[in-house]
């Protein structure tokens, strides 16, 4: 005689199930941080092959041009206007200046720093804007290259600022030195990430969170270091008084990029000697 017997399967209990939930959980709460580190670190990556393809740019630029290094043009706001944008001479994140009122009609419609590569040696526009930009300059900027809007980048290219008197009007190999408290220092810095901490909206920029940068010399080699100390980000006490006074910022922005040549011989850029300020 056949004897059938009929087997009921036995499910989880409430307590197990629980059990399952918590470990996926804990799981989730370990692994979570481990891949924010692992995609910042990518951002980070790509953001550093950007300013090399843009330093490569620059060579083949200035190689075309009796190694110049691209600038200019002038200064686009008037004194009367705003900044008269010493700040732009000094470094700038501007790529193209479009026809808005308050520029000079000579600078209308005109490629603006970097800007100037995309015609020239890097006409790749991607290059110009770090993955981890916080404005979204890439989606924002990019389609306004070339029409009656400005377009700025991610990345701060220095047209030339606080150069020595040995300085030969920006030629690649002969940027000049800056003596700071008896510190000879060699201008070696051509770009980096912009990180402003001015007030939002219009003065809060960061890459990469402003935790760190990544910093582009002459020679097309990149380094990467930790924003100690705000050494490597426009401070929030360089805003006072803006927009009525921008001594703060073009002081900083000096600052800015006497920390990076400083280091780029060897330390961090938060042991560059201080710039003396004016009372």
């Amino acid at each position: 005689m056949l004897i059938v017997r009929h087997l009921r399967a036995r499910g989880f209990t409430l307590i197990e199930l629980l059990v399952v939930v918590t470990i996926i959980a804990l799981l989730i709460s370990i692994l979570l941080p481990t891949l924010g580190r692992v995609r910042d670190t990518s951002k980070l990556a790509v953001c550093g092959s950007n300013l090399r393809q843009i330093g490569f740019g620059i060579q083949t630029y200035a190689n075309s041009n009796a190694d110049y290094i691209p600038r200019g043009p002038e200064p686009a706001y008037p004194p009367e206007v705003g900044p008269d944008l010493t700040g732009n001479l000094i470094a700038t994140n501007q790529m193209w200046i479009g026809a808005e009122p308050w520029y000079p009609p000579r600078n209308q419609r005109h490629f603006h720093g970097l800007g100037q590569l995309l015609v020239t040696a890097c006409p790749n526009p991607k290059v110009f804007f770090c993955p981890s930009d916080n404005n979204f300059n890439l989606s924002h900027s990019e389609p306004k290259i070339g029409s009656d809007q400005s377009a700025y980048g991610s990345y701060l290219y220095r047209q030339l600022d606080h150069l020595a008197e040995d300085f030969s009007a920006g030629k690649l190999d002969r940027l000049g030195t800056n003596e700071v408290d008896g510190v000879p220092i060699r201008v070696e810095t051509l770009a980096m990430d912009t990180n402003s901490l001015g007030p939002k909206p219009h003065y809060y920029h960061t890459n990469h969170k402003a935790e760190f940068s990544n910093v582009l010399y002459r020679d097309a080699s990149v380094q990467r270091y930790a924003n100690r100390d705000n050494s490597l980000a426009l401070p929030p006490e360089a805003f006072e008084g803006v927009p009525m006074n921008w001594d703060g910022v073009l002081a900083a922005l000096d600052q800015l990029l006497t920390n990076t040549d400083y280091a780029y011989r060897g330390g961090h850029p938060a042991e560059a000697p201080r710039l003396e300020q004016s009372e």
